[in-house]
Parts: structure tokens; sequence; C-alpha cells
């Protein structure tokens, strides 16, 4: 009898799915994508906060971090590496920190981007040294690293991460004069 009321009162709401309440961006941590290509990755929810850097900025490392209604939802970073690092290797470390026990990473065709659980990657070539006085030495490479909170199941989402961290790298390389 219970889950007859229950089954009922579904029907009479209407069954209504959450809505995204908030404007989304047309830019990600200062990165032009558009809003049709990051609207998979942002929850149903009021109020959208953003904090820290654009990625347009030419710095060693820099990045923003969204949250719906005070929970996390997406982290963008970009890192210049003193070595030539690869997709694969930076989507292995971070699925083994953030990829609750999953590990796999699937690498793009151009292995210049990866994918894992919780996110994706890119990488670009860059010699150059920083303008940043506390960065020493000279770099080789950089990164993009998108990491995702929502939707917790990316495996519909993974051709569409890919191509938007891929979209990202010649934003930074950019502004970092590579």
């Amino acid at each position: 009898m219970l889950s007859l009321a229950a089954l009922l009162l579904t029907a009479c709401s209407g069954g209504k799915k959450p809505e995204v309440e908030y404007p989304l961006p047309d830019t990600l941590c200062g990165a032009h994508v558009g809003k049709k290509t990051i609207e998979p990755l942002f929850p149903p929810g009021s109020k959208l906060t953003k904090t820290g850097d654009g990625l347009d900025k030419g710095k060693y490392a820099s990045g923003c971090e969204y949250a719906v209604d005070n929970h996390k939802t997406l982290f963008v970073r970009n890192f210049f590496h003193e070595d030539v690092q690869t997709a694969r290797q930076i989507a292995e470390r971070r699925a083994t920190m953030y990829g609750d026990g999953d590990k796999k990473v699937t690498v793009d065709a151009s292995g210049d981007a990866a994918v894992y659980s919780r996110g994706a990657v890119a990488v670009e070539a860059c010699a150059g040294y920083s303008s940043e006085e506390d960065v020493e030495g000279p770099h080789k490479s950089f990164s993009v690293e998108i990491l995702t909170f929502y939707p917790k199941d990316l495996s519909k989402e993974e051709k569409a991460l890919t191509q938007l961290v891929k979209k990202i790298v010649p934003i930074v390389a950019k502004a970092n004069g590579c």
C-alpha cells in the first residue's frame, strides 16, 4: 500500500526532473569553449560559483574550480613540466589519485589526450622559461587537466571530455607563447 501511495505521488507531481537554474558560463577558466560543450558536466542546481585563475593568464600553473550549490563540480588546471610528459602518464597518476579505484585510462588516437574515470588530460610540447619568479628552470611541455565530479559515470561523456580538454590546449599554448 505504501509503495502504491509513493507511485501515485510521483505520478501526480509530474515527475519533474531537477533543473539547472544557474546560467552556464561561455568560458571555462577564461578559455572560450561554449555552453553546449560543457553542459553535460554541470549538474542541476541553483547557484554556480567559480574560484581561481584563468588558464589564459600565462602562468606556470593555473586553473579554477566550479561548485554548484557548494558541491565540488569541476576543476580545470594547467601545469608546465620540466620534461616531456605523455597524456597516459599523467592520466594514470590522476586515475590513481582520483579514480575511486578505477585505474582504466583511454588514450585518444593522437596520443595527446587521455580520459580516466573522473577526468581528462591533454599535453603539448612547449619549450621555454616561466615568467614567474618563484619557478626555476626551463619547461618542455604542459598539460591541461580536467577533474569532474558530475556525472558520476563519465563513460557516456568520454568523447566530449576529450574534445573539451583538447579545445583548451591552444588557448593555454597561445597565452604562454608556445
